[in-house]
C-alpha cells in the first residue's frame, strides 16, 4: 500500500513537473537533430480561443519543446521497430537504409502542372526539357516489405511524359535502375547522392546537347562520412550507417567564377557552388549551393555562350556541379519561394534552354510548377 501511494504521488508530481519544464526551461529556436525551426508560443486572442486554434497551437508548441524531445523520438522509433513495425512516420526502416514512402499522387495537380509546362514551352523560343527523377522508393522497390503501399513511379512518369507536347523528356529512371546496386540515394536522406546526380547528368546529355565527361575522370572528395539526413531527422533512428557526402570536381578545381543568390529581397554573391561550412552542420546536403533560395545564378569559365534555366527542387543542387562544366551561365529558379513572376528578375530571352527538373514525389503532390506562367 505504501509503494502504491508513492507511485501515485510520483505520477502526479511528474504530471505537474513536465508542463512547468516545457514553459520554464530555456527554449531552442532550431532543432539541429530534426533540421527545422520549432514552434513559437501562439499569440493569445479572443478569435484564436473561439476557433480553438490557440489550444491547437499550444499543443504543437508543447510537443516541440517537450524535455529531451529528440531522445524520446529516438526511443519511440526503436521500440516500434523492435515490435515489428517496418514503417514509422511514413519512413520504411530497412536493415541498411531508410526509404520515404510514396503512396499518393494528385492527378488533377499533375494535369495542371503539365498544362502549364506545355504553355511555357509554346512561349519560350528555345528548347524545353523535363526530367522527373524517381525516388528511392521506386529504385529500391524490391527492398520494401511485402505488401508495402506505393505508387509505381515508372508508370506514372511514362504517363506524364506522354502528355507533354513540345517538351523533350529525359529518362533518369533507366540509369538509376541499372545502377541500383550502388549508392545512388543516401541511406538516411531523400536526395540522390552525387553519383546518382552524375547518372542524371549523363541521362540528360542527349537532350541537352553535351557530351558527358566519364565518371572516372572526376576527382571525388569524400568530404564527410557522418551525414544523417532528412529521413533520419523524422524518426531519429541511428542504427543506419551514416552517409558519405562526395564532392566531384574536374580538372584543376572549380570552374565557377561567381554565384549570384537572390533570397527574395536582395542579391548576394558567393565564389563557389560548394558551401563547405555546411559540412560542419547538421544539414550537410546544403554543401550543394547552400539553403534553398528563390533564384541562384552560376557564372562559369566555360568557353561558350550556352545558358541554361532550370526550374527545380533541391535534387538539382547536386546536379549543377556536372552541368556547370558545359554552360557559361546556369540559373536555378525555385518556384516554391516566389509569389511573383520569375521574369521580374530574369530575362527569359537570355537563355537557349530550359530544364524542368523535379523528383517524382514533389512533382506529383506540389503545385509550384503551375506558377511558371504568372504574368510579369
Amino acid at each position: 500500500m505504501k509503494y502504491q501511494k508513492i507511485t501515485i504521488v510520483l505520477f502526479f508530481f511528474l504530471l505537474a513537473l513536465i508542463p512547468l519544464l516545457i514553459f520554464l526551461l530555456p527554449k531552442q529556436e532550431f532543432s539541429q537533430e530534426e533540421n527545422r525551426y520549432l514552434a513559437d508560443f501562439p499569440e493569445l486572442s479572443l478569435e484564436a480561443i473561439t476557433n480553438k486554434s490557440f489550444m491547437d497551437e499550444v499543443d504543437v508548441y508543447a510537443a516541440d519543446h517537450f524535455p529531451l524531445r529528440t531522445s524520446w523520438i529516438g526511443m519511440k522509433t526503436h521500440l516500434e521497430h523492435l515490435s515489428g513495425l517496418k514503417e514509422i512516420n511514413g519512413i520504411f526502416v530497412l536493415k541498411d537504409r531508410l526509404i520515404e514512402k510514396v503512396d499518393q499522387i494528385d492527378s488533377e495537380n499533375i494535369r495542371k502542372s503539365v498544362k502549364e509546362m506545355n504553355t511555357f514551352a509554346k512561349r519560350f523560343e528555345g528548347s524545353t526539357s523535363l526530367m522527373l527523377i524517381p525516388t528511392a522508393a521506386e529504385i529500391y522497390r524490391d527492398m520494401l516489405p511485402n505488401g508495402a503501399p506505393g505508387v509505381v513511379q515508372k508508370e506514372q512518369i511514362d504517363r506524364i511524359y506522354g502528355q507533354t507536347k513540345q517538351i523533350a523528356t529525359i529518362d533518369a529512371y533507366s540509369s538509376l535502375m541499372s545502377n541500383a546496386q550502388k549508392l545512388t540515394f543516401y541511406r538516411s536522406d531523400h536526395h540522390w547522392t552525387s553519383f546518382g546526380a552524375y547518372l542524371g547528368y549523363s541521362a540528360a546529355s542527349k537532350q541537352l546537347g553535351y557530351t558527358p565527361i566519364p565518371a572516372e575522370r572526376f576527382n571525388v572528395e569524400h568530404a564527410s562520412h557522418q551525414f544523417r539526413g532528412s529521413l533520419y531527422n523524422k524518426i531519429i533512428y541511428d542504427r543506419i550507417e551514416p552517409d558519405s557526402v562526395d564532392l566531384y570536381t574536374y580538372g584543376n578545381g572549380s570552374h565557377v567564377r561567381k554565384v549570384d543568390i537572390f533570397d527574395g529581397k536582395e542579391w548576394t554573391e558567393a565564389d563557389d557552388i560548394y558551401f563547405r561550412e555546411y559540412l560542419e552542420q547538421k544539414d550537410q546536403y546544403s554543401v550543394f549551393l547552400g539553403k534553398n533560395q528563390p533564384i541562384v545564378t552560376i557564372h562559369t569559365d566555360a568557353e561558350n555562350d550556352s545558358k541554361l534555366l532550370i526550374f527545380k527542387d533541391s535534387y538539382s543542387h547536386s546536379l549543377v556541379p556536372f552541368l556547370a562544366l558545359h554552360y557559361s551561365k546556369i540559373t536555378l529558379v525555385d518556384l516554391r519561394y516566389l509569389t511573383k513572376s520569375f521574369e521580374n528578375w530574369i530575362d527569359l530571352g537570355d537563355y537557349q534552354q530550359v530544364l524542368f527538373c523535379y523528383n517524382f514525389k514533389d512533382f506529383a503532390i506540389d503545385n509550384d510548377v503551375q506558377k511558371v506562367n504568372i504574368p510579369k
